[in-house]
């Protein structure tokens, strides 16, 4: 009996693992095949494919006296046809001092570099790097009071159609 029940467990198995196979026929007058092969626009989850990621510093410190503070992006995109990634960079252009201490004192800065950036593809890979400083003259950091002084800066990503 032990023997019977293990046969037949052993055949129910061996039809559980079969895994039916779809094919073209070919036969002797038809030896080509054609199948189509073609990618979906979404993730395996149903999300849209189409993505950018954009890398921004997080809070920067500037060193007193330092004329010029890296604060450089980075870009990646898998867009669709005839779109791009677009990012901006703007600031108040005034670090201030925290007012809670007194006095608000401030001290200029400008930005230099891709403070305004947009792909010429859809697809940047891999990520591009979009130099961007933070630049204080000499001026301000001699007429500037010691304390720390802070702003914020924006950084702005959108896509947008290609030309526009």
């Amino acid at each position: 009996m032990k023997k019977t029940i293990s046969l037949v467990l052993t055949v129910i198995m061996l039809f559980a693992v079969c895994v039916p196979a779809f094919a073209v026929a070919l036969d002797k007058e038809n030896s080509t095949g054609k199948v189509t092969v073609m990618t979906k626009t979404t993730t395996d989850d149903g999300k849209d494919a189409a993505d950018y990621t954009v890398t921004i510093p997080a809070n920067t410190d500037i060193d007193w006296g330092t004329p010029s503070t890296d604060v450089s992006y980075s870009v990646e995109s898998h867009l669709k046809r005839n779109q791009a990634v677009k990012v901006d960079v703007a600031g108040s252009g005034t670090m201030k001092t925290d007012p809670a201490n007194g006095d608000v004192y401030e001290l200029a800065y400008t930005l230099e570099g891709a403070t305004a950036y947009t792909a010429d593809h859809p697809v940047v890979y891999p990520a591009a790097t979009q130099g961007v400083n933070v630049l204080i003259a000499e001026d301000a950091w001699n007429t500037a009071v010691v304390e720390s002084y802070s702003d914020i800066l924006t950084y702005t990503a959108e896509v947008v159609a290609i030309g526009a």
